[in-house]
């Protein structure tokens, strides 16, 4: 057995230091330990918390807390003082005493943003990185900055809540959210907490599938294996990945790595806010011989639905789409559809009887039912598959949805017109992607015609919610309701409706969901060959936003209202649909007073899918997910915002 002395250890861990301090002077950095004090300079720290003795993953130690040594190490840690130097010598005797008996006694570290900041032990942590341990022992302090607005604080603070629940820290991630979509892949309901046993099953996954994404490349793509994780988890199953082997995690990983490039991307989702059937130019040799175009001459399209047409009108409107989808290509385009199926229990099976049955595509109308489509997709990638959902970054799946804000904007606008009194209710379903976007819209709409009133905002998802009616709320006078007619009539109006003196109600408008319209577009997509196109010759995610324009959204209006007053909603509505004028234009307020666009810049599609916050004018708060009903809970977790913490 050869033996290496202590002395030759530390060379070899000071050539590595050398090496990383020519590196970073060549490309302008700073070739010592990072300072925890030179950072908090100009940071607001609003409390300290003993965390007592914990792991400390050592890849998270990111330097030192004070300037007194930093210049004794470079940024991995490894040594800059040479061989005769009393530092040298206590480098060398911890690392006798790591090979004889393991370095045992913990360091004390400050935590900042969950990376760690050596107080003592800054050599017994460089001895540590040099032998590629994994953990280190340690007495941490956490320091906790103000909640700002910034990505990273507010990333932190979802960190910190998951803290509390799993004891957890060598997991990071660089979105939104993720923390909480961790906490529901892992089969936790929010704020439950973690045994030994769950932590340690975690462990075991998360060390495995790390060495997996490394294998791939993964770090060159700016993304933490947490990142990649939360995307394994949306197709495969938790309970199988903790029972696979690094092969099966690294084939699996394989067959899906386009789903977490698509990370990588400047923008993770591509939202289409318009139909783009432009079909593609094809050399003559595939015009005129049959079968080389690459075009399919027909389709066979499988819908699933939740629910049935007797049971609900979301699926009636689905029904009526596919019905227009066969009567615009009646010779090209077959459907069949499979309804009453239940998300997370047969949806994927029944996905799976849809492909051997030769579905070319299918279109599931329940967001609930895109986990199902993922894990089917991936086996199968030969047939197209979408799911009635919105900002959903998987190139495996497509996602289609309307632009129903537009509606609401001119609803709100119509309410403040025919009002008697300052306030409109308004009753929402679900705190979901895009909903506040039309429920602050709506709110714009009431208040450029009627600048004081107010909307009185209820959640039907919420439980123990006071009922939002006429009979309880005499002061109001309209209320916007659901948006379709309830086939069971469990509600008694539905899109906009006024009171009338004698207490009869008088429906108003309502937004209608041209379901067939989106069908047919995309649909043509595929015939002619644009479909492709759309992911310009790399896979992303593709989300269709359709609105007024591409005849996906409209507004119905009851006959017999005031035409002076029709006539300028018509020319909004006009002008809405030609892109020439913007619902949200201009400053915008949130509750409080917060100006929510300083510049009054125009918001972006993301932006307004993800709104999180509403309107001055809106009487009422965004529900978090503990918030809701239990049996919405997984829906607000696959497509529910968050409100917003600066709220």
């Amino acid at each position: 057995m050869n033996y290496t002395s202590p002395r030759d250890e530390y060379l070899q861990a000071l050539h590595i230091g050398q090496k990383e301090y020519r590196a970073r002077v060549a490309r302008g950095e700073s070739p010592y330990l990072a300072v925890l004090d030179d950072i908090l300079v100009n940071t607001d720290i609003v409390t300290q918390e003993s965390l007592g003795l914990v792991s400390i993953p050592l890849e998270s130690i990111a330097g030192t807390k004070t300037s007194g040594r930093h210049t004794a190490f470079a940024p991995n840690y490894m040594p800059l003082l040479g061989l005769n130097t009393e530092f040298a010598d206590k480098w060398c005797n911890l690392c006798g005493a790591h090979l004889r008996e393991g370095i045992r006694v913990p360091i004390k570290a400050y935590e900042f943003m969950n990376r760690f900041y050596v107080q003592e032990g800054n050599k017994r942590v460089s001895v540590l990185k040099y032998y590629q341990a994994v953990t280190v022992p340690g007495t941490v302090t956490r320091l906790i900055p103000r909640l700002t607005d910034s990505p990273e604080t507010r990333i932190y603070y979802e960190f910190l809540e998951f803290y509390k629940h799993a004891q957890i820290n060598y997991i990071w991630f660089t979105r939104e959210g993720s923390f909480a979509r961790l906490q529901s892949a892992v089969c936790k309901a929010s704020g439950e907490n973690w045994t030994k046993e769950d932590r340690l099953n975690f462990f075991s996954l998360y060390t495995n599938f790390r060495v997996q994404f490394q294998a791939l490349g993964g770090p060159a793509l700016g993304l933490t294996p947490g990142d990649a994780l939360l995307v394994y988890l949306s197709v495969y199953r938790y309970a199988d990945a903790c029972e696979a082997s690094p092969a099966q995690l690294l084939e699996n990983l394989t067959k899906i790595w386009d789903e977490v490039k698509v990370l990588a991307q400047p923008k993770a989702v591509e939202v289409l806010l318009h139909p783009q059937n432009q079909p593609a130019s094809q050399p003559l040799l595939k015009k005129l011989i049959p079968g080389l175009s690459g075009r399919p001459e027909e389709l066979n399209i499988v819908f699933l639905h939740e629910k049935s047409t007797a049971t609900s009108a979301w699926t009636t409107a689905h029904s009526k789409g596919r019905q227009a989808l066969e009567k615009a290509f009646p010779d090209r385009v077959h459907t069949s559809y499979l309804d009453n199926v239940v998300p997370g229990v047969d949806d994927e099976t029944r996905l799976e009887a849809a492909v051997l049955n030769g579905a070319d595509v299918i279109f599931t109308t329940s967001s609930q039912m895109m986990p199902a489509c993922l894990k089917v997709a991936a086996r199968h990638p030969e047939v197209k598959m979408l799911n009635c959902s919105l900002n959903v970054p998987h190139p495996l799946v497509r996602t289609y949805y309307c632009r129903m804000y537009e509606a609401k904007y001119l609803l709100g606008m119509l309410a403040g017109m025919l009002t008697y009194g300052t306030e409109v209710g308004y009753v929402a379903n679900f705190p979901l992607y895009g909903v506040c976007a039309g429920i602050n819209a709506f709110a714009r709409g009431l208040k450029a015609v009627r600048p004081g009133a107010k909307v009185l905002l209820r959640w039907l998802c919420v439980p123990g919610t006071p009922p939002l009616d006429f009979s309880d709320h005499p002061d109001i006078s309209i209320l916007s309701g659901r948006d379709q007619k309830d086939p069971l009539h469990t509600m008694q109006y539905h899109g906009l409706c006024r009171r009338l003196a004698d207490g009869t109600l008088q429906e108003l408008g309502a937004p209608i969901w041209h379901w067939g319209n989106v069908y047919q577009q995309i649909v043509r997509s595929i015939l002619d060959g644009t479909w492709d196109n759309e992911e310009n010759g790399t896979p992303r995610a593709i989300n269709y936003w359709w609105g007024m324009s591409a005849g996906a959204v409209e507004v119905h209006y009851a006959a017999g209202l005031p035409a002076d007053s029709m006539q300028l909603i018509r020319l909004v509505e006009e002008h809405i649909r030609q892109g020439e004028y913007d619902p949200f234009a201009g400053e915008l307020h949130a509750q409080g007073g917060r100006v929510v666009n300083p510049l009054g810049a125009p918001f972006s599609a993301e932006d307004l899918i993800h709104m999180n916050w509403l309107a001055d004018n809106v009487i009422g708060s965004l529900p978090g997910p503990d918030d809701v009903s239990p049996e919405f809970r997984s829906l607000i977790e696959l497509q529910g915002v968050q409100p917003d913490p600066l709220a």
